[in-house]
């Protein structure tokens, strides 16, 4: 689905169904340096399941245009105008690593209505080494093959994939390779500069789910884990996996986001 946001094109997953606002809507934010692609298999999962789905592809992502956002707070915000623009309430949120610091950020500030958040891999913080930050912008392409192969867990490793004829190195290497070049930097230095986390996770009153991965190095499980002790009644679950989890254990996510949003109102 594309629609003019803001001035400049931009691109909704929407996994293969028309949005309808009527319906409870799942709102898929991606992380640093991904598209819409990250959580293919959880857009068409949960639009087949009789949900409204968006995944958006932020500015100069996938397939979207405009210039990146420099901040966590400026991803916040343009999520929140984007779901205003489309009028729709009574959203559940999905932010999958640095989706999950425009999450947090988005509750603070939402105009619309929030029902639920979800955090998959994801921290209060994600600090970022400063070797990566330089290659981001000496040479972005390098810096995402670093990234998909110290992401993946031990599957993408030794090329296992539940879904037959797939790489998670090719695929990984593919999406990020879709995004401007200049997408990757921006991402990463939000993700770094973002200090607010903790504050914006003790306010949040919704229903709240985590997914941690056990053998994520790039948002490791023990931050992950002290994270969701900032969080009211949390309901956490970990997977043997590592940080690209929608990708890596599909069915699993899938299967715990069906049963949480089973339990909402």
């Amino acid at each position: 689905m594309i629609i003019n946001f803001k001035g400049a094109k931009t691109y909704l997953g929407t996994g293969g169904k028309s949005l309808d606002i009527n319906k409870r809507t799942l709102c898929f934010l991606h992380g640093a340096g991904q598209n819409h692609l990250s959580f293919i298999q959880q857009a068409r999962f949960f639009a087949y399941k009789g949900y409204s789905v968006i995944v958006p592809d932020m500015p100069a992502h996938g397939f979207s245009d405009g210039n990146p956002c420099k901040s966590i707070k400026e991803n916040a915000e343009w999520i929140n105008d984007l779901l205003v623009d489309l009028k729709l309430k009574d959203v559940v949120v999905i932010g999958h690593s640095q989706g999950c610091l425009v999450a947090l950020e988005l509750n603070r500030i939402l105009k619309s209505s929030l029902e639920a958040l979800i955090f998959v891999a994801g921290s209060n913080e994600i600090p970022v080494n400063q070797f990566l930050l330089d290659l981001s912008k000496e040479n972005p392409q390098k810096a995402s093959q670093m990234m998909v192969t110290w992401g993946h867990g031990i599957d993408g490793d030794m090329s296992i994939n539940k879904w037959p004829g797939h790489s998670h190195y090719g695929e990984g290497n593919n999406i990020m390779c879709m995004n401007k070049p200049t997408a990757l930097r921006y991402d990463l230095h939000s993700c770094n500069d973002y200090s607010d986390g903790i504050d914006a996770a003790k306010i949040i009153k919704v229903p709240a789910l985590a997914v941690l991965a056990k053998n994520d190095q790039m948002t490791p499980l023990k931050s992950g884990l002290k994270f969701v002790e900032l969080i009211k009644n949390c309901e956490t679950h970990i997977l043997d996996c590592g940080h690209f989890l929608p990708s890596e254990r599909p069915m699993e996510l899938n299967s715990i986001i069906n049963s949480f949003l089973s339990k909402l109102k």
